[in-house]
């Protein structure tokens, strides 16, 4: 979870592939203007590697620019089932990737910030 201090970005609807620029736009704008992001996911009704790569994307240029970038709460429905088929997390939502950290924001109350 995140404190409410940051910057909320909603992602709805279908996520994936179709959706890819205007989310891209969208969590590029965020970080432009805002020190501090959380991604809220719970909307998303389709979620495929490219949504995934997206919000990796995202947590890459926020940690580069020395800020702060997290899931507004644990992954769910399509996202949190596309986690799971590519490996990301276990069914119980453990990481099982380098990026773990950003997918189980409730264990790690420091994921996605710049060290």
């Amino acid at each position: 979870m995140t404190d409410g201090s940051a910057f909320v970005v909603t992602l709805s609807g279908e996520a994936g592939l179709r959706a890819a620029q205007e989310i891209a736009e969208t969590l590029r704008k965020a970080l432009a203007t805002h020190q501090s992001i959380a991604i809220a996911t719970q909307a998303i009704t389709g979620a495929d590697i490219t949504t995934i790569q997206l919000l990796l994307a995202a947590r890459k240029l926020a940690l580069a620019s020395g800020k702060s970038i997290a899931l507004a709460g644990s992954p769910a429905g399509p996202l949190r089932e596309a986690l799971i088929a590519l490996g990301c997390i276990d069914a119980q939502g453990r990481p099982l990737s380098d990026d773990g950290d950003f997918w189980a924001p409730s264990s790690h109350p420091n994921q996605g910030k710049a060290a």
